[in-house]
């Protein structure tokens, strides 16, 4: 009950309760009583005596005096006229000041009361029918403020492709989405999203917080991360959007804490943007997405709420209570047997991927960089089993090849594109082949010596495809390294005939 309700009680039930109660507060006889003032003769100097009542309670009754009493009482009393009124006046200023102390000393330790806007209670009900109360009370929950402040970032995506049917026919599927914008640049306002959210996309539409929308192309995509940055022209903008829309305030997620207070924005289920509110259930939670029994499957580390994320909150912002967006809303784990466990990819670890994806150019084929190498991951599983370092190893080197030239071999294991950790072989080739021909990059790898794997960094100038034809085409198995023996790098983890561990050999690159 609100306090407004409270209120009304306490006046609706206290003038109840003072009819039927007696001068000691017991509770009287429904029985109406004819007249609570009795007059009856009696003397003077006995003054007001209690009489008892037909419910046995006494009541004082008044003393109507005889005219020659009267008389006499005036002339005892026009003497001490003016004490009487000095009296009257000093007991007025003392019950005064008694009162107002009271109610500074039940202010003070009284119930504390609602620090929210509490609308009026009145008009409670007109002729017309109940009245909803204006405003309404704030409390330590509300994270209205922080949503309103931080919306205006979040947009919605929905995205056509083409899908085939059992019987081979296509037709168009759509899928829905979200987003956040990090930046204007070069007039182009830049969106980050899932990559399972664009991922073969005949079109791309960005809806923004005005309901006004526009069409979006993707800039660059990174599948191992999950991570996607998509462009919309500032020109297709009108002006009252850009009026309308912000740039999100990016948190450092090292700084969350278990037990923090985490929102999720989205578009659930693609009705449009929807709040929901829950914890920082764990952080560094390792969650493998796919298939699990192939190279398609990558381990992630991810932050875990209890925030609902549900179909269309994939690329949405979790934010903290500050309105920084902490982490990319981005898994749920779906069972009946589990309730209230997602994943979001962790702000610091998704920015240096974003800031790369934001520089990329659309490339043609012909401008696209090339290590001049095949490769196999090296999944969890194989590091555990055979003590290599989680990478990918590089099962052929071309003789005309920009890996070659920088000194890569054979049986080296990459772990670091620019700085940047790869765990698959699929995000090593996204990084390289969306680099220009001819630009040099860093390529981190860990080298067998003396038995012990130490990394080091090697500056790699991409060379273009024409690299690429004296490699395998990918359809042997990574056994070219000796049967095993690694050459003089190591042993090869694919040697040994077991396609469990590695997933298939992908084409050169």
């Amino acid at each position: 009950m609100n306090e407004e309700n409270w209120n009304q009680a306490d006046d609706q039930g206290g003038s109840e309760f003072s009819q039927n109660r007696n001068y000691e507060g017991t509770e009287q006889s429904q029985e109406p009583v004819k007249d609570s003032t009795i007059w009856q003769a009696g003397s003077v100097d006995e003054g007001p005596q209690p009489m008892p009542s037909s419910d046995n309670m006494y009541r004082f009754q008044n003393v109507k005096p005889e005219e020659n009493v009267e008389k006499k009482g005036r002339e005892k009393k026009s003497g001490g006229m003016k004490k009487t009124i000095v009296a009257a006046v000093v007991f007025g200023v003392v019950a005064a000041l008694c009162f107002f102390a009271l109610v500074k000393i039940t202010g003070v330790w009284g119930p504390e009361k609602s620090s929210g806007s509490i609308g009026t209670v009145e008009p409670f009900q007109t002729d017309n029918g109940l009245t909803a109360v204006s405003g309404g009370a704030a409390g330590p929950g509300d994270v209205s403020s922080i949503v309103e402040a931080v919306m205006p970032s979040i947009v919605s995506i929905t995205e056509t492709s083409t899908a085939t049917s059992y019987f081979g026919q296509s037709y168009p599927t759509e899928g829905a989405g979200s987003g956040f914008i990090v930046k204007e640049d070069n007039n182009e306002l830049l969106i980050v999203t899932n990559n399972h959210v664009v991922a073969g996309a005949d079109s791309i539409t960005v809806t923004f917080i005005d309901n006004t929308t526009a069409k979006a192309t993707v800039k660059g995509t990174d599948p191992t991360a999950d991570l996607a940055v998509i462009s919309v022209k500032v020109g297709d903008l009108k002006t009252e959007t850009k009026g309308n829309i912000k740039v999100a305030s990016l948190g450092h997620s090292e700084d969350v804490k278990v037990g923090q207070m985490a929102i999720a924005i989205g578009n659930a289920l693609g009705y449009g943007q929807s709040v929901t509110v829950g914890y920082i259930s764990a952080k560094d939670r390792q969650v493998e997405i796919g298939d699990g029994n192939s190279s398609s499957s990558n381990t992630m580390v991810l932050l875990q709420t209890d925030a609902a994320i549900n179909p269309g909150n994939s690329g949405g912002a979790l934010l903290d209570v500050n309105g920084n967006v902490i982490g990319i809303n981005s898994v749920k784990y779906a069972d009946t047997k589990v309730e209230g466990i997602g994943y979001a990819i962790p702000m610091s670890d998704a920015i240096p991927i974003i800031n790369e994806l934001m520089n990329r150019e659309v490339l043609k084929d012909e401008e696209k960089g090339y290590l001049g190498i095949t490769g196999r991951t090296i999944s969890e599983e194989v590091s555990e089993a055979y003590g290599f370092p989680i990478g990918i190893y590089i099962s052929e080197v071309s003789e005309s090849g920009a890996a070659k030239k920088a000194g890569i071999k054979q049986g080296d294991i990459i772990t670091k594109i620019n700085g940047n950790k790869v765990t698959s072989i699929e995000q090593v080739q996204n990084k390289v082949n969306n680099t220009k021909a001819g630009t040099e990059i860093t390529v981190t790898i860990a080298r067998s010596q003396e038995g012990e794997y130490k990394e080091q960094d090697v500056k790699v100038v991409l060379k273009s495809s024409e690299t690429l034809d004296e490699l395998d085409n990918g359809s042997q198995d990574g056994r070219n390294s000796g049967n095993g023996s690694g050459g003089n790098n190591g042993g090869n983890p694919f040697g040994y005939g077991n396609d469990s561990y590695g997933g298939d050999q992908i084409v050169p690159w």
